[in-house]
């Protein structure tokens, strides 16, 4: 005799297991679409960097060197935070000279009387002796292109 060939058909066509992972799988996605629209915008780097203190926003190896405006030889007009600065040494008189004391210098912070660089070391020494020398100091603001 032969085996009955009969099937049985099945309650769910895809399997309870599947089922309860693509319902959990749409409620995730509703989920996630949900909190990018109820969440709060995220805050800009600027905001970032405000919020943080100076010994925080520093590189690694790097100091903050407040230079007093009177310092400078030439006013450094428009300069913000972020921006790159080189720093020349000028000597006037019968025997000219000019030096590059320190070169490409993130300006930290900037107000009416002084400007706060990141030095490194060597700057912060070059820095300091053109102004014990009486050099005068010439700030060139770095071109971001």
């Amino acid at each position: 005799m032969l085996p009955v060939l009969t099937f049985t058909p099945k309650r769910f066509v895809l399997g309870r297991r599947r089922l309860l992972l693509g319902a959990g799988g749409s409620a995730l996605l509703v989920l996630s679409i949900v909190s990018t629209v109820v969440a709060t915008p995220s805050r800009s780097a600027d905001e970032v960097a405000t919020t943080r203190s100076l010994a925080q926003r520093l590189s690694v190896s790097t100091w903050a060197l407040a230079v007093p405006l009177a310092w400078l030889a030439a006013p450094l007009a428009e300069v913000r935070s972020g921006d790159r600065v080189d720093l020349l040494a000028v000597r006037i008189g019968d025997r000219p000279l000019a030096v590059a004391i320190a070169a490409d210098l993130r300006v930290m912070g900037a107000d009416e009387r002084s400007i706060v660089f990141e030095v490194d070391e060597e700057s912060a020494t070059a820095i300091a002796t053109a102004r014990a020398s009486g050099l005068l100091v010439v700030p060139l603001l770095r071109s971001t292109h």
